[in-house]
């Protein structure tokens, strides 16, 4: 039906002021064309399984007062910081209000609101939809959520300049004493914008918290002409080891992309005698010590890596 959106998930109120009857609603949703994902809202069916989609019925419900928040809000800032477990699911589909009785519109099994301070400047619309801003959606990631993905959501909004590490800086010293703030500021001072992925921010914490040497980021390899052929997510000059995170959503995923992040390793080795240690999901938010024993043995640290469980 043309007068209904195509790409998009939309309210009753829109498909009725466009023409169409809850009874045209109820036979397209029943003939499969249509699916309903919360009371009032519909979406076309083949968006059915869309994050984004989900994301944004979600916001169409959200009132004047409240906003979409945390992981719902970073996602439509265009900054996933799904955990390793779910990268295959939509984000949490959250909601925040400065009372309780705001978020009855929004309550459902599968919708989490919290009640907070929400002050307009902490709201801005994106795509028509009321969202916590990036700084204030950072801030809370780093807050509420486990350290490593506080420490990534800070380190990407930065990368993707929504927010720059000073602003978060500001709006922390301005709130002392505050729930959870401590643990914010704490990964405050391990963020850095030159970060490209969330694993390379798990992967430095996992080494700050075993007080091991603080790899440099971002290390550019160019030829004679001085062109950039490679870039390392981060490591240690002076003894030309380098350490990579190979997330699933890029790496591992065929037999071809295994071969050619090998040869590409094996290149750097011999062009430029850089020694390169790969580390996946496992080896990184795992219980093993596979990052601490690998930078241990690589630089000649005396040590005894410890388990660590996050």
């Amino acid at each position: 039906m043309t007068r209904l959106p195509t790409d998009e998930p939309f309210t009753l109120a829109r498909a009725l002021g466009a023409g169409v009857t809850p009874r045209e609603l109820t036979a397209l949703t029943r003939a499969g064309g249509l699916v309903r994902p919360f009371r009032g809202i519909y979406s076309p069916a083949d968006l059915a399984t869309d994050a984004d989609a989900l994301v944004r019925a979600v916001g169409l419900l959200v009132p004047e007062g409240a906003a979409l928040a945390r992981e719902s809000a970073a996602w439509l800032h265009g900054v996933d910081i799904r955990p390793p477990g779910r990268f295959r699911e939509p984000p949490a589909l959250e909601v925040v209000s400065s009372t309780d009785m705001l978020l009855n519109r929004v309550r459902r099994p599968d919708v989490v609101g919290y009640v907070a301070d929400l002050p307009p400047g902490d709201v801005v619309t994106v795509s028509g939809l009321r969202v916590t801003s990036p700084a204030r959606t950072a801030l809370d990631l780093a807050r509420y959520t486990e350290r490593y993905m506080g420490l990534a959501a800070l380190d990407m909004f930065s990368h993707q300049r929504l927010i720059t590490l000073d602003e978060v800086t500001d709006r922390i010293s301005a709130m002392p004493g505050q729930r959870w703030i401590a643990r914010a500021r704490a990964m405050l001072a391990l963020a850095d914008a030159r970060t490209e992925l969330p694993g390379e921010s798990w992967t430095r914490l996992r080494i700050h918290e075993s007080r091991l040497p603080m790899p440099d980021l971002q290390i550019r390899l160019r030829d004679e002409t001085g062109r950039e052929i490679y870039r390392l997510d981060m490591g240690y000059r002076d003894r030309k080891v380098a350490l990579e995170f190979d997330g699933e959503k890029f790496h591992r995923t065929t037999t071809e992309q295994a071969r050619h992040d090998q040869a590409r390793r094996t290149d750097i080795e011999r062009r430029w005698g850089w020694t390169t240690y790969a580390f996946h999901v496992g080896d990184v938010l795992g219980r093993r010590p596979v990052v601490e024993a690998t930078i241990i043995e690589a630089l000649g640290i005396s040590g005894v890596p410890a388990r660590r469980v996050w």
